[in-house]
């Protein structure tokens, strides 16, 4: 039985257009916000996502198993396996705990301007060849699943 996450949170991660990875389904999460949100980076693991498209629907429209990496030299993190997020392009992408650790419902909202002005206290990854480095932070859940105003 999955241990049970009193006090949830939600992850936002913004997403570039130039992500890495085969058909750019890797995901970066700057160190400090993964292992804060993630725990430890010493080892590589699975969890489970549900994806709501669209963000408000009642239900997921997917269930699935994503690898959360290992720690890497760039201090990042990497989320990997998770091929539909190759489509997006730049959005911010939302991971919201459940009350079952190691599971996380997930959707993404395109409009990156109205996210990042709603919240406060963003981090910003160091920039790098690609442009300047991606926002991140971690929020209180529940998060609201549809943003259409600051």
């Amino acid at each position: 039985m999955a241990r049970r996450n009193p006090t949830r949170r939600c992850l936002i991660v913004e997403r570039h257009a130039w992500e890495t990875g085969g058909h750019e389904q890797q995901l970066q999460i700057p160190l400090e916000v993964a292992s804060s949100f993630f725990g430890p980076g010493d080892h590589a693991r699975s969890v489970t996502v549900r994806v709501f498209l669209p963000p408000s629907a009642a239900s997921p429209a997917l269930e699935k198993t994503v690898g959360i990496s290992k720690e890497y030299r760039n201090g990042t993190r990497r989320i990997n396996g998770f091929t539909e997020i190759g489509h997006l392009g730049s959005c911010f992408i939302f991971f919201e705990e459940t009350p079952d650790s190691g599971d996380y419902n997930v959707w993404w909202e395109q409009d990156k301007a109205i996210v990042a002005a709603r919240f406060r206290g963003w981090q910003q990854a160091s920039g790098s060849q690609y442009g300047r480095g991606r926002l991140a932070i971690i929020v209180p859940a529940p998060a609201p699943r549809q943003i259409d105003r600051i």
